[in-house]
């Protein structure tokens, strides 16, 4: 028997400074030549990744590749669904502005008509969100005076009004404010996400698809064709395949929901009186009891189930919630969160109208509940001219507009959303449906450990503690 003495040891290598194609050519070249990275990578000095790229990943299709180059896009002044858009994936990393840090004075508006009409409609939610705030926040600071045995200075006491000045207020910004995010994605995945995005029913994405990928395309020439976005017989059927499926790849309505049978007349006269529609004839429970007790009830806090119990099925929930807290709803990536049609059917949520009539003047209040009636009624009412249609009209609602949600969650996803969304930093209208989530599975798994903040809705203090700001030296 022969054997064989090697003097090679266990290492860690860690490459963060180099070209994402670089990177990319540097695990390639593992899968051919299992040398150390430390010699591939003079390889790649000297040989660099360009003409490896050109020939092997574009030129014959090793997609995979193209996997190992990691870029972050950072987008700005597009509108919010234009983010919803991008992050309307379930491989997307990447983080937005938040509602309640954005000078909304200084961000441009995406008007879809570029109409007198539809600016008006624009500009008069802008109106009322500027000309409320200042008296939202007087009368939240009367009500939370400063006391400096709860707060660990002013500062914080006057960020954790401005917060929830902010959660009553955003839900009356239109849903055509604009807004800055970032992307972080391999190449590949930008590919695919932006040629399925070529054909998306609202002309903005469309035109922010084509512009990622001259900019994408203009940075790394060696991982894309250049002819993706293009019209051309390679990705022809591609192409139309989308294109047939845009509208409703990217948008669901209730009457789709209605056609699909995924809920009924009945079901909707639930959801208008505040209910949840729960579908689980796709959900293993009783697998779940027989074959998983100590993975249930053994969980600690802050632990999450493991993702093998996703092979049960999925929980199918449906109710109605503001498109502002969809938003939040939205970034939990593992499950499916389609993306509502806005279209005013259900007026406003009615948390944001409660919370300011306990807040406003009976006068000032009549006043804002009289102007967001007209704005409302003046979407439906636009002139002939502007060639309305139910798409591009969703720029002109208010994002506190209500929205019928669907979800398909595993158990691990309904688990982790409902414990992270029940916390009493989340935005106060949707910590209730966390809370409804966590009451599902408390009935149907009665004995598994959950963590979930079942007190109502209240003034929090560590709203104001949730910031980055320069540390003081």
């Amino acid at each position: 028997m022969t054997t064989t003495t090697t003097e090679k040891q266990p290492q860690i290598f860690v490459y963060d400074d180099i070209h994402p194609e670089d990177g990319a050519m540097l695990q390639a070249l593992y899968s051919r030549s299992p040398d150390s990275v430390v010699n591939h990578l003079e390889k790649v000095k000297a040989a660099g990744s360009g003409k490896f790229m050109s020939q092997y990943y574009v030129g014959y299709g090793h997609a995979s590749i193209g996997d190992c180059g990691v870029t972050t896009i950072f987008i700005e002044n597009y509108s919010m669904l234009a983010a919803k858009a991008i992050q309307d994936n379930a491989l997307y990393s990447g983080q937005e502005a938040s509602t309640r840090y954005l000078d909304f004075a200084a961000q441009p508006l995406h008007d879809p008509y570029g109409h007198h009409a539809s600016r008006a409609v624009l500009d008069g939610w802008m109106a009322l969100y500027n000309g409320a705030m200042p008296k939202v926040k007087e009368a939240l600071s009367k009500r939370h005076p400063f006391d400096s045995s709860q707060y660990k200075s002013e500062k914080i006491w006057q960020n954790a009004i401005a917060a929830r000045a902010f959660d009553v207020l955003r839900g009356f910004l239109p849903v055509g404010c604009t807004t800055l995010f970032s992307w972080t994605t391999n190449l590949r995945q930008a590919r695919d996400r932006l040629m399925a995005l070529k054909n998306h029913p609202l002309s903005e994405i469309r035109e922010l698809a084509q512009d990622l990928f001259k900019v994408l395309y203009a940075k790394y020439p060696n991982s894309f064709t250049g002819e993706e976005m293009g019209e051309n017989e390679r990705y022809a059927a591609r192409q139309a395949y989308y294109a047939a499926q845009a509208e409703r790849d990217n948008f669901v309505s209730v009457q789709n929901l209605l056609d699909e049978d995924r809920i009924t007349e009945d079901d909707l006269e639930e959801l208008e009186n505040g209910g949840m529609v729960i579908n689980k004839t796709e959900l293993d429970v009783a697998g779940l009891h027989d074959f998983e007790q100590s993975a249930l009830n053994m969980r600690p806090e802050g632990a999450g189930l493991n993702r093998r119990l996703g092979a049960y099925g999925v929980y199918q929930l449906t109710f109605l919630l503001d498109f502002g807290s969809y938003r939040d709803l939205q970034r939990h990536r593992n499950g499916v969160c389609q993306v509502p049609l806005i279209d005013g059917g259900f007026g406003i949520y009615p948390w944001y109208m409660n919370e300011l009539k306990g807040l406003l003047e009976a006068e000032d209040y009549a006043a804002f509940e009289t102007e967001a009636t007209r704005l409302l009624q003046a979407i439906e009412d636009l002139p002939a001219d502007v060639q309305a249609t139910p798409l591009q009209n969703q720029y002109l609602y208010p994002m506190g507009t209500a929205v019928m949600c669907q979800l398909a969650y595993t158990l691990p996803q309904m688990v982790y959303v409902a414990e992270l969304r029940a916390q009493k930093t989340v935005h106060p209208s949707l910590r209730p449906i966390a809370q409804a989530m966590g009451r599902v599975l408390g009935g149907d798994f009665p004995d598994m450990k959950l963590y979930i903040d079942h007190e109502a809705d209240g003034w929090s203090a560590k709203r104001g503690e949730q910031t980055i700001e320069a540390k003081v030296a």
